[in-house]
């Protein structure tokens, strides 16, 4: 599989990497067994997926757990992502807080490497900014965890522009993980070119906008857990609808094209300009090989105009 210099590290690493935002498992991550998570990691590696990402908070430890068992005897074939920041008080949605003390930095640290049975973690990122905290002061911890050797290199996770200047004053910030996507398309104003001309690597997450660009869902779909709340994102009852009415358009075209929609919209997102790798998850070794048909499929200069269109840009 291609391989991809991630910002201004010397980390390699491929166009297509595995979130594991979803084997957190209960209360609000999927309902995941953990041998099918691992074998599904597994797959991903055999298939030249070498980007891991998780963090802590996915599953309050499990999902760095399971990423842990999966990659044990195969550390090196893997540049392996976690975050810090966002820590929890009790098992739910409303015991979760930002903290990036630098106290708060070094325990984090610290339960990551354990959890991920490693001694390194290749790219150590701020999960999101913390109010409370100077960013400056977090910096300098992280700067310092680095020259231990216990992270290879610094990224931030849904960063404005100022908050990267900010970092780029104290330390060097190789990475931006921001919601990028066909449907979201925010970060092309200012984050985007930002990090290109200060070659900061994007690892777009969301890539299939939380499953709206699978192309398996219609408007009328009744959904459960988090997304049947209806109070996220694009599946919000003010945006959904039109959203849908896009996703229908954007299907058709892939049809057309004899091309899965979410693979359509792998592809586009790994080769806007800028974006080094998309995070993609997968319930399944299956759908990492889906996932990575994206590698095998062009989109000319028309079919980015003919997408851009649709979406009414």
């Amino acid at each position: 599989m291609e391989k991809r210099g991630l910002g201004a590290s010397e980390i390699t690493i491929s166009p297509i990497g595995l979130g594991t935002w979803g084997i957190g498992g209960p209360p609000f991550w999927s309902q995941r067994d953990e041998n099918e998570s691992v074998a599904t990691i597994k797959a991903a590696l055999d298939s030249g997926v070498s980007l891991i990402d998780t963090a802590p908070v996915y599953g309050f430890g499990r999902s760095e757990e399971v990423v842990g068992k999966a990659i044990e005897g195969r550390r090196d074939e893997v540049a392996l992502a976690t975050k810090c920041g966002l820590r929890w008080k009790s098992q739910s949605l409303k015991g979760l807080y930002h903290d990036l003390s630098p106290s708060s930095v070094t325990e984090e640290i610290g339960d990551s490497l354990r959890r991920l049975k490693t001694d390194r973690i290749d790219l150590y990122q701020i999960h999101w900014p913390d109010p409370k905290t100077p960013i400056e002061r977090t910096m300098e911890r992280l700067n310092s965890i680095r020259e231990q050797g216990k992270i290879r290199a610094i990224g931030v996770s849904n960063f404005s522009v100022g908050q990267m200047k900010s970092a780029l004053e104290i330390a060097p910030v190789i990475s931006l993980q921001p919601k990028y996507n066909m449907l979201e398309r925010d970060i092309e104003k200012e984050i985007l070119p930002f990090c290109r001309d200060n070659n900061i690597g994007v690892l777009a997450y969301s890539p299939l906008a939380s499953g709206l660009l699978t192309g398996k869902y219609s408007e009328d779909h009744k959904f459960d857990g988090w997304r049947g709340k209806r109070n996220f994102g694009l599946f919000r009852k003010e945006t959904f609808s039109p959203a849908m009415k896009i996703v229908q358009k954007l299907k058709d075209y892939a049809d057309d094209r004899a091309i899965p929609l979410l693979v359509l919209a792998i592809k586009w997102a790994i080769s806007q300009p800028g974006v080094t790798c998309a995070l993609v998850g997968a319930n399944s070794a299956d759908q990492v090989r889906q996932n990575i048909k994206a590698l095998d499929i062009q989109l000319t200069q028309s079919d980015h105009q003919a997408i851009d269109k649709i979406i009414g840009r």
